[in-house]
């Protein structure tokens, strides 16, 4: 070892030596520091206090644990798809998917592209989706499955299948579930439907009715039955709710506008004439077709028809008639049995029963030529020599007969005389006039043969004829019972419903030529005449709403219930 090593542990011992002294408290200055501090507090020293030992709390030992016996570990679930209305096919699927699945676990299930399926199943799982309709369906991932089983369809309107695939995190097993979305429910009447006032509609969907529930928004629009069927009830716009009952958010919403129904019989026209008429006709024929049908008993001398429009089944047993305007100028009440069938028709569904056995029949014009002279004067016949007669007669206003001057309500075989002494004694002319003429011969006119035609053809049961003069009825001919019998009671019904008067016997109710005549005396067919109106004729427009009104019960009596 060199010196200077020696002299460095020699160093090292010394300061270890002061060091053990410093701490010792040894030296002569810590002692004599020690005492000078005595003397100055040593006069008085105050005493400490004594502190009694505090007892430190005993812990109390911990209870030891019973001895446990080993726990047996819970059996784990059969790994299966618990969701409701799952169905298991043993064996797999076969030849559907396009990644097959034979005899592997195969769950199905039934939804709706509008809803999610949560899938639960016995055990925590993963999930994969394994095959659908096509490969390029499954890329473009319209069915997508979520880390928690939740199934979702990107499309709404198109049925779509998938397979999907899922893993026990437990055991390791795999099972697979075919999933069968169904499309979005569809209405094929469209998103909106017109209704007019009172009428039905059944909507059609792309499901079964039983499938659907149905709820109209506001109830006092339109209301809807358990089948869809809709029905109209007064103007304005409310909404039909349809939903798949077994659906979440598989519904639909359709707009029910409710229109009030423009008429075809328009009550406004203060003159309405056979071209108007012969329109209505036709455009009520074309709106209610099976309902009705339109013919013609035979034209007239200026070449117009004698309209007929059939309401009903033409092979039905009762046949009832109405007609009117067989005086020219008593054209009123065509406008108002035109109206009045065509009210009935509006409600042809509530009284189909009544309109398979029974077929009624409306004559609204018998007497076309005469009514175009009454409302227009000899100018409105197209044929000149009937024309140029009827100039010479004149008192256009107030004709009563057809294009030759004959009046055909007195023409027919039931009372009929030519004798002109007789003629002359009741003050009838024996030449062509503008209100009195009964013609050369009994039916001598076309419009009289039409009309034997057609009431020899049908047979009706009750032919019910409008005039315009008094608001009275005419039923009492001279015939015994039954028919009189038959004749009081209709006319007793008819009167409690317009209130009109019934005349007794006259000579109004005599044999004298006319329609009435000839259906009761020669047919022995029932029929009452109804006078309406209140001033002369030809009527004024005034008169339209209150004949209408005052016979309204009238009409829907004969033509629904009599």
């Amino acid at each position: 070892m060199s010196q200077t090593h020696k002299q460095k542990i020699a160093a090292l011992l010394v300061v270890t030596l002061i060091l053990c002294d410093l701490i010792s408290g040894s030296p002569a200055h810590l002692q004599a520091r020690q005492k000078n501090n005595q003397t100055e507090w040593s006069e008085e020293p105050t005493p400490e206090p004594t502190v009694e030992p505090t007892a430190e709390p005993t812990e109390e030992p911990e209870p030891t644990a019973a001895p446990q016996p080993n726990e047996t570990p819970k059996p784990v679930k059969k790994y299966e798809l618990v969701s409701p209305h799952a169905k298991y096919y043993k064996g797999g699927m076969k030849g559907i998917h396009y990644r097959k699945v034979k005899g592997e676990k195969v769950y199905h299930l039934y939804s709706y592209t509008t809803d999610s399926v949560k899938l639960i199943m016995s055990q925590e799982s993963a999930f994969e989706i394994y095959g659908g309709a096509s490969k390029k369906e499954v890329k473009k991932k319209l069915v997508t499955v979520s880390s928690s089983g939740v199934v979702k369809c990107k499309t709404k309107n198109n049925k779509i299948y998938t397979l999907l695939k899922a893993t026990s995190k437990v055991t390791g097993e795999n099972c697979y579930i075919y999933i069968y979305f169904n499309e979005k429910i569809k209405s094929k009447s469209g998103s909106k439907i017109k209704l007019w006032e009172k009428k039905k509609a059944t909507v059609s969907f792309n499901y079964a009715k039983k499938k659907l529930s149905f709820e109209i928004k506001n109830k006092k629009i339109a209301s809807v039955n358990k089948n869809g069927r809709i029905t109209a009830k007064k103007k304005g716009t409310t909404y039909l709710f349809v939903k798949v009952k077994d659906s979440d958010k598989n519904q639909c919403r359709i707009k029910i506008v409710v229109k009030e129904e423009p008429w075809i019989v328009s009550e406004k026209d203060k003159k309405y004439d056979y071209a108007e008429m012969t329109r209505d006709l036709r455009k009520i024929a074309h709106k209610y077709p099976g309902k009705t049908g339109l013919s013609s008993l035979g034209r007239t001398y200026d070449n117009r028809e004698i309209w007929c429009l059939r309401v009903g089944n033409p092979s039905a047993a009762k046949k009832l008639v109405i007609d009117a305007a067989i005086h020219a100028r008593e054209w009123k009440n065509t406008q108002v049995i035109m109206r009045q069938t065509e009210e009935i028709l509006r409600e042809y569904g509530e009284h189909r029963a009544r309109f398979r056995s029974t077929c009624l029949y409306i004559l609204p014009m018998d007497n076309p030529d005469g009514v175009t002279i009454s409302q227009y004067g000899a100018s409105g016949i197209r044929n000149a020599k009937l024309r140029k007669k009827i100039q010479k007669i004149g008192h256009f206003n107030t004709w009563k007969n057809n294009a030759r001057g004959v009046n055909i309500n007195n023409n027919f075989p039931a009372g009929f005389s030519a004798d002109k002494k007789k003629d002359k004694k009741k003050g009838k002319k024996r030449k062509p006039d503008a209100t009195t003429y009964t013609g050369k011969k009994a039916a001598s006119e076309k419009e009289t043969k039409a009309l034997i035609s057609f009431i020899k053809r049908i047979s009706p049961k009750t032919v019910l004829n409008l005039h315009s003069t008094g608001s009275i009825l005419y039923w009492d001919f001279d015939v015994s019972s039954p028919l009189h019998e038959k004749q009081y009671r209709l006319a007793s019904e008819i009167k409690k419903r317009n209130h009109y008067r019934m005349m007794p016997k006259s000579s109004s109710t005599e044999e004298h030529g006319g329609f009435a005549d000839w259906l009761v005396y020669e047919k022995k067919i029932v029929s009452v005449t109804v006078e309406t109106g209140t001033v002369p004729c030809p009527l004024p427009h005034s008169q339209y709403k209150k004949i209408y009104k005052r016979n309204k019960k009238m009409f829907r009596w004969f033509m629904l219930s009599y």
